[in-house]
């Protein structure tokens, strides 16, 4: 039957070419975006479980910032330490040199004031983002040695956890600007110096007293035995018993030397050690690795208390203690050269880290986006094919729903006369 109020095949007809046009709206949409989840109304779950990995991979991305940003300010600090020991390693040099009896110390400590002076510029010249890890003032209200480096993020259920990479700049800048712990190292400087001073004097007078007296023991005792000898038959057993006293006079007078000279290195190694331990309970290692004050000694017991910073030899004669004194200042420039090899050994071991630590972000974030696109993106070739296939089923529908259309016109006939 064919009616004129209801068309039956073109509602059909109308019917398919709307589900063809939405299926084609969908496809087209998949190959514009590549994406076959673009919206919570594709797949609910699909999609929150890929916006929350994106938001994870942005947090990720401030993290691998924040790890470069780090790893510039090592390397910055690096360069500055690699800098400064080159210098220090020059002023040891000269300090070597100011060794020989002819050199000229007022010359050489106008290159090492030159020198120090370079090094103090380096290290403050050494900033990194405002801040400067090398030349600080420990004294200052917002001061903290402390540096955190945000180095991961992670997800557990609804919960989230920011990792970190600390740093502890205390243990390589060079300089530290805190009056008060200069001022009490100073003052035990002071004191103790007087303290050893005065220890070391009291060693050195009871070792010349105790070398006098063995001295003078065995003069007696050379004596005693020349009068016994020349009051006998000055036979073979008379020289023989010469010589047996001899023997003992001379092992008696070198035992008590080797005694005195073994108290004596007691002592004054007892005063070092204290003059050390005074200096160090004044917070002298809370200081730079420059101006903290350091003490060194010669195997005779010379001890000099002095920074990197406060060296001066431009005074000094070829008198043994003032070579003592060049030889305690070259030890205290070997032993900072140590502390900045050791500092640059843990900055290299903190960059090795972050960088390490950097491409595991990237390796994270690389993952995420693995599982992003399973999870949503489109299947090019697929949807290519389907939408070519949807194009054409488009063309037959407009075509059906023409056919539909024009059966009523076959009613007209019917009518004519």
């Amino acid at each position: 039957m064919t009616s004129l109020m209801t068309n039956t095949s073109s509602m059909v007809a109308l019917q398919t070419l709307r589900t063809i046009n939405s299926s084609l709206d969908d496809t087209n949409n998949r190959v514009s975006t590549g994406l076959r989840v673009n919206s919570a109304s594709d797949n609910a779950a699909y999609w929150s479980i890929a916006t929350t990995t994106r938001s994870d991979n942005g947090a990720l991305g401030a993290v691998k910032d924040s790890l470069g940003l780090a790893k510039s300010s090592v390397d910055t600090v690096n360069t500055g330490l690699d800098t400064v020991r080159n210098a220090l390693q020059k002023v040891k040099e000269k300090l070597i040199t100011a060794a020989s009896p002819d050199a000229d110390r007022a010359k050489l400590q106008t290159e090492i004031g030159s020198l120090l002076e370079e090094v103090k510029n380096n290290a403050k010249s050494t900033v990194i983002s405002g801040s400067n890890w090398l030349s600080v003032d420990s004294s200052e209200a917002n001061y903290n040695a402390n540096k955190a480096v945000v180095a991961s993020f992670s997800r557990t259920g609804d919960s989230v956890q920011v990792d970190t990479i600390n740093i502890d700049t205390s243990k390589f800048k060079l300089l530290d600007s805190n009056t008060t712990v200069h001022s009490a190292v100073d003052a035990a400087v002071t004191t103790a110096s007087a303290t050893y001073s005065t220890a070391a004097t009291t060693a050195t007078t009871a070792f010349d007293t105790a070398k006098t007296t063995a001295t003078t023991a065995y003069d007696t005792d050379i004596a005693a035995a020349d009068t016994t000898f020349a009051g006998s038959a000055m036979d073979a057993a008379a020289v023989a018993a010469r010589d047996a006293a001899y023997a003992t006079a001379k092992n008696t007078r070198d035992s008590a030397f080797t005694t005195a000279e073994t108290t004596k290195k007691t002592a004054l190694d007892g005063a070092v050690l204290a003059l050390k331990n005074s200096l160090g309970a004044s917070g002298t290692d809370n200081l730079g690795i420059l101006d903290k004050s350091r003490v060194a000694a010669t195997s005779n017991g010379k001890a000099t208390v002095s920074s990197i910073m406060d060296i001066d030899i431009s005074k000094l004669t070829s008198s043994q203690n003032d070579l003592d004194q060049i030889a305690n200042y070259t030890s205290i420039v070997d032993a900072a050269l140590t502390d900045l090899t050791d500092a640059s050994t843990s900055l290299g071991s903190t960059a090795s880290r972050i960088e390490s630590q950097t491409n595991f972000v990237q390796a994270l974030q690389d993952a995420n986006n693995r599982a992003i696109g399973s999870l949503v993106d489109a299947n090019m070739e697929e949807e290519s094919t389907r939408l070519k296939a949807l194009q054409t089923q488009q063309q037959l529908a407009v075509q059906s729903l023409g056919i539909a259309n024009s059966s009523s016109q076959s009613v007209l006939s019917l009518f004519r006369g």
